[in-house]
């Protein structure tokens, strides 16, 4: 499925989560075992290190998307109510109508935020893992050589 068409409908959203559930499950397994401290070799970073940048580059342009049609679907819900209400000459109060459109993305907004969570989680786990390696590398330029 193309990215855009994910956007089209509720059960488009659904399924972008359904379908990007494995790079969440992976982004959440790296955190346990950063959190569990069970990454400790150079190699291990380089390893989360690609993993963290392929998630992040396989998200970042779905959070994109989904910021831009969140906002492009509120607005038009928005100008479309307005537009009605005027037609029909009732009296409207401008923050009623953006709470009312605001309601009508929340869908998009929760696959929004659950994208943007998934971004930065890469994202930490991505300088984490380039702070560790580069630590390790100094660590290992400044011993003994019998140590080596």
């Amino acid at each position: 499925m193309k990215s855009t068409q994910y956007f089209v409908d509720a059960v488009g959203l659904e399924k972008l989560l359904i379908d990007y559930q494995e790079v969440f499950t992976l982004l959440d397994d790296i955190s346990q075992q950063l959190l569990q401290g069970v990454i400790s070799t150079v190699d291990q970073y380089k390893e989360i290190l690609n993993q963290a940048t392929g998630a992040y580059g396989t998200l970042e342009p779905l959070y994109s998307l989904a910021v831009a049609h969140k906002e492009n679907s509120e607005l038009h819900y928005y100008v479309e109510k307005k537009r009605e209400l005027e037609e029909k000459a009732e009296k409207f109060t401008a923050a009623s109508l953006e709470k009312e459109s605001s309601e009508s993305v929340a869908q998009i907004r929760r696959v929004r935020n659950i994208c943007e969570a998934y971004v930065s989680v890469a994202e930490k786990i991505i300088i984490t893992a380039q702070t560790q390696m580069k630590q390790m590398s100094q660590d290992y330029k400044f011993k003994p050589q019998e140590e080596r």
